[in-house]
C-alpha cells in the first residue's frame, strides 16, 4: 500500500476529509497490540506443552527401565521368597500403573495440541487485495505526483514525475519544494520556485523563472513529465518533496538514505 501526503487548503497531513486530518491510528495501534499478545500466548502455550512432552518422555525412560531392571531381577534370582518375589512384582505393577497415567496424560495432551492447531488454521490470513485501500492502488493523492531519490557519494539527485500540470510562477499556487536534509533531520538546503532553474527536464531544459524571473526558464510543468533537481553535498540523509498544485492541494513525500 501506498501512503503519501495529501491536504487541502495548503495544510499537510495524512489524510483529509473535509477539511479534516484523519488516520486511524489508535486501531492500527490495537491491532498490532493484538498481534503481539497473540504470538505472546502461542509461545508460551507451545514452550509450556513442549515442556510436558519432555517429563513424559523421561518418566517413560525411567519407567521402562525400572520395569526391565525388576522383570530381570525376577527372573534371575530363583532364590528368592515368595514376599521378595510379591514386592518385586508390586514395584512393577506400580510403575506399570504409572505409566499408563502418563499415557493416558500425554493422549489429552495430543487432543490439546490438536485443537490449538485446528483454531490457528481456522483464521484466515487477511489478503490486501480484500481490502480497499490496503490493495496496492494508488488512492486520491497519487494524481498530483510521485518522487525518487538518489543518494550518492558528493550528491544527491531528486526526481519528481507529476500527474498534473503545475505552474511554478512566483504568485501562482503551484510549487515542488525540496528540502535536503541531514541524519538529525537538520536542513541543508531547501529549493523552491523561488530559485531560477532549479528544476531540469530530460532534455536538459530548466525550469522556474524564479524571483529574478529568468526569461530562458518556464515556469509550466506538464502532467506526465519528470523533472529533477540535485544537491552537490555529501550529508545528505533524507529528502521532503513538497508538490503543491494549481488547486492548492499538497502532496508531501520523504525518502529516506
Amino acid at each position: 500500500m501506498k501512503l503519501s501526503t495529501l491536504t487541502g487548503a495548503g495544510l499537510i497531513g495524512a489524510t483529509v476529509i473535509a477539511g479534516t486530518l484523519v488516520f486511524n491510528s489508535g486501531a492500527a495501534e490495537k491491532v498490532m497490540n493484538n498481534i503481539e499478545a497473540l504470538k505472546s500466548k502461542i509461545v508460551e502455550f507451545a514452550q509450556n506443552e513442549k515442556s510436558l512432552v519432555e517429563k513424559y518422555n523421561d518418566l517413560r525412560e525411567e519407567a521402562q527401565t525400572k520395569i526391565a531392571d525388576l522383570e530381570a531381577q525376577l527372573k534371575n534370582n530363583g532364590e528368592a521368597s515368595d514376599s521378595e518375589k510379591e514386592e518385586l512384582q508390586a514395584e512393577i505393577k506400580r510403575l506399570e500403573d504409572q505409566l499408563n497415567l502418563a499415557n493416558a496424560a500425554i493422549e489429552g495432551l495430543e487432543i490439546q495440541s490438536d485443537n490449538a492447531v485446528k483454531v490457528a488454521n481456522s483464521h484466515t490470513i487477511t489478503d490486501a487485495d480484500s481490502l480497499p485501500g490496503l490493495d496496492g492502488d494508488t488512492v486520491a493523492e497519487e494524481k498530483i505526483a510521485t518522487a525518487e531519490a538518489h543518494f550518492y557519494q558528493g550528491h544527491t539527485q531528486v526526481s519528481i514525475n507529476l500527474k498534473e500540470d503545475i505552474n511554478i510562477a512566483p504568485l501562482a499556487k503551484g510549487n515542488i519544494v525540496v528540502k535536503f536534509m541531514d541524519a538529525n533531520d537538520n536542513t541543508i538546503q531547501t529549493k523552491n520556485k523561488t530559485w531560477a532553474g532549479y528544476l531540469n527536464d530530460s532534455q536538459g531544459n530548466k525550469y522556474g523563472k524564479g524571483l529574478e524571473n529568468n526569461a530562458n526558464y518556464s515556469n509550466q510543468l506538464y502532467a506526465g513529465n519528470t523533472y529533477t533537481t540535485t544537491l552537490n553535498k555529501d550529508n545528505v540523509a533524507k529528502v521532503m518533496i513538497t508538490v503543491t498544485t494549481n488547486n492548492n492541494e499538497v502532496k508531501t513525500i520523504t525518502k529516506v538514505k
